[in-house]
Parts: structure tokens; sequence; C-alpha cells
């Protein structure tokens, strides 16, 4: 499994994660606006804690730092 997926990036996504889970418990009487919620939340959260998106790798996209090594 390819990272790419950044630090920043996973603690957005963790963040995000968090607060949908909380409008999931919230909002749990209307049912279409708190699963959407859980399930945006658990993608979230598998992305920020395995730091790969799988959309990120359909379109090229990489969040995570490249640090050049030094030449001796």
């Amino acid at each position: 499994m390819r990272v790419n997926v950044g630090r920043a990036d996973a603690w957005v996504r963790g963040t995000l994660a968090a607060i949908l889970l909380v409008v999931a418990a919230l909002f749990n009487e209307q049912i279409i606006i708190s699963l959407g919620a859980a399930v945006v939340a658990l993608a979230l959260g598998g992305t920020a804690l395995t730091h790969n998106c799988p959309l990120y790798g359909l379109f090229g996209i990489d969040t995570k730092t490249h640090h050049p090594r030094a030449q001796s």
C-alpha cells in the first residue's frame, strides 16, 4: 500500500471524522443524515489511520512531504 496522505492531511481527516461521528450521534433521529455522516467519518478515519487514500491514488495526488536526500 502506497502512502499518499501526509501528516497534516491525516490530522485534518481525523478531526473531521471525529466531528462527523458526533454529528451522526446528535442526528440519530434523522437516519439519512446520521448514516451519511457515519459512513463519511469511517472513510475519513480509515484514510487518516492508513495514510492511504484510494481517490488520491486515482487522481495522482500526493500530500506526503518528500524531503530530498542530502548528497555526499
